[in-house]
């Protein structure tokens, strides 16, 4: 087929964005509207990418749950500009097994009085949730000159390495990490954990939002439309297989069904087990560096919807973690917070699926099922319908340590019209979450403006961090707290 090119003497600067998810859409969108020509190659049949929903059977499925925490400044920049309305919680919930009458709540201090409250109710005694908060403060007090050490070792290492630490302390915060992020603590930066935390106590509240209805009617296709207005083509159903090079650039994107596309720039905003598969050997020859992403990992967060035949009253309306347990499961109800829901929908994550990711679909489904049951009242009998999404094919961006080096910048260093966006490239944010993908958007469409002679494409925006000279003093203030507390932590391990 003939490439799809710009008309001559259009004046028009090209681009082509590999991906529809939230940092194509961006990109595209902020270019959109200083007059490049962009067009969007999606291969799917909808945009959105993983922070999108299917429909299935009348209902829509995630991908997974997700959260917009305080601290989204880009991301939640673009829901006011769209019009969605969020719903605050402010704590979150554990259960053991048979103890669903009894959770164990947890809010993100924002008070003197709850930062009581945590730490006398928490999970473990008061002196090692003292001791917990403590280790909190001693790492978010580490300089940031530091970070190349912080950016070698786990959040676990930087919590062994201190005198104060006990056994029940670190494994509660392996669990807490790997459910939050799919991410084991062992192998989680301690840089990429000190940021998060520090985001999270400089804007503790509200702690979570969440969306009144699923992602991709409430935030993807108000999005999409707006995309569209700017006036960006979309194509679906495009999947792109190969990346030409030609005189030292990039020439073209060839795509499976034949048709090629030519640009002026080419932004790839795919996954990053969708790019290995495009970025091929004659690209890596003209930047080396583009290899080095070779090194990162990625694993599956997998989710399950249950949809129950009846209504289950006593359920947190908060997301709950179900504590211990083989496969990292969390959930959050549906039912209170998303409008004509009569029975009970749960939407569940499960952050350590490695283990039976190579099993039957019903295989798996049993599995998890036997481990919600041991924390939740329900049978068999009470389930309607369920979807399982393994999400194997679509395995999470994972912030293990030493990543950072191998993750690339916005624009490729030696292949001048290059350019990527995506949540496990190069951001302020450093996590794998929606607001580092949109913080890569703005920053990648401001490069490729400043390219073309286009100043006025803003920065991203950059959470907020606490005062460091104030966490330094704080650490050294509350040292003899901590001492105290130790000691009373040595008569529980007794």
């Amino acid at each position: 087929m003939e490439p799809n090119t710009r008309p001559e003497g259009s004046g028009m600067r090209k681009v082509i964005v590999v991906g529809a998810g939230l940092a194509g859409l961006m990109v595209a969108r902020m270019l959109a509207a200083r007059g490049f020509d962009v067009e969007v190659l999606e291969a799917s049949s909808r945009s959105g990418g993983k922070a999108g929903a299917d429909e299935d059977g009348g209902e829509w499925r995630e991908h997974g749950y997700h959260i917009f925490p305080a601290w989204y400044a880009n991301t939640r920049a673009l829901l006011q500009e769209l019009g969605v309305h969020l719903i605050d919680l402010d704590r979150w919930h554990y259960i053991d097994p048979g103890q669903l009458d009894r959770p164990i709540t947890v809010r993100v201090p924002d008070s003197a009085g709850a930062l009581f409250e945590t730490l006398a109710h928490g999970l473990l005694p008061l002196s090692e949730n003292i001791l917990y908060w403590y280790f909190v403060l001693d790492a978010l007090a580490e300089p940031m000159s530091r970070k190349a050490f912080l950016d070698r070792i786990s959040r676990v290492g930087l919590m062994r390495s201190r005198w104060y630490m006990t056994d029940r302390v670190a494994s509660l915060e392996q669990e807490n990490i790997l459910k939050a992020s799919a991410i084991p603590a062992y192998e989680m930066s301690a840089m990429t954990a000190r940021l998060i935390s520090g985001y999270w106590v400089r804007r503790p509240s509200p702690f979570v939002s969440i969306l009144p209805g699923d992602l991709q009617n409430q935030f993807i296709l108000p999005f999409e439309r707006a995309v569209r207005d700017a006036g960006v083509q979309i194509h679906f159903g495009t999947r792109v297989v190969h990346v030409v090079e030609g005189g030292g650039e990039v020439a073209r994107l060839k795509c499976a069904d034949g048709s090629e596309y030519v640009g002026d720039y080419y932004v790839l905003t795919t996954p990053l087990e969708v790019t290995r598969k495009i970025i091929q050997g004659d690209l890596q020859r003209l930047d080396p560096d583009l290899g080095r992403f070779e090194h990162l990992e990625a694993a599956p967060m997998a989710s399950l919807h249950l949809t129950l035949n009846r209504r289950l009253h006593n359920l947190p309306a908060e997301h709950v973690f179900l504590h211990g347990g083989r496969y990292g499961l969390s959930f959050i109800d549906l039912t209170p917070h998303w409008p004509g829901l009569t029975h009970t929908v749960l939407s569940f994550i499960s952050s350590n699926f490695i283990p039976i990711q190579d099993l039957s679909e019903s295989e798996q489904f049993d599995l998890l099922f036997e481990e919600i049951q041991r924390y939740l009242p329900i049978s068999a009998a009470d389930v309607a319908s369920y979807t399982l999404k393994s999400n194997v094919e679509v395995p999470l961006f994972i912030n293990t340590v030493g990543a950072w080096p191998n993750r690339p910048e916005v624009r490729s260093k030696r292949i001048n019209n290059l350019f990527f966006a995506g949540d496990w490239v190069r951001n302020p944010i450093d996590l794998a979450c929606m607001e580092g993908a949109i913080s890569a958007a703005i920053e990648c469409a401001r490069q490729i403006g400043l390219d073309a002679g286009v100043t006025d494409l803003p920065k991203p925006k950059r959470p907020e961090m606490p005062s460091a000279l104030l966490l330094r003093l704080a650490k050294w203030g509350l040292l003899p707290v901590a001492v105290a507390a130790w000691v009373a932590a040595q008569f529980h391990e007794a």
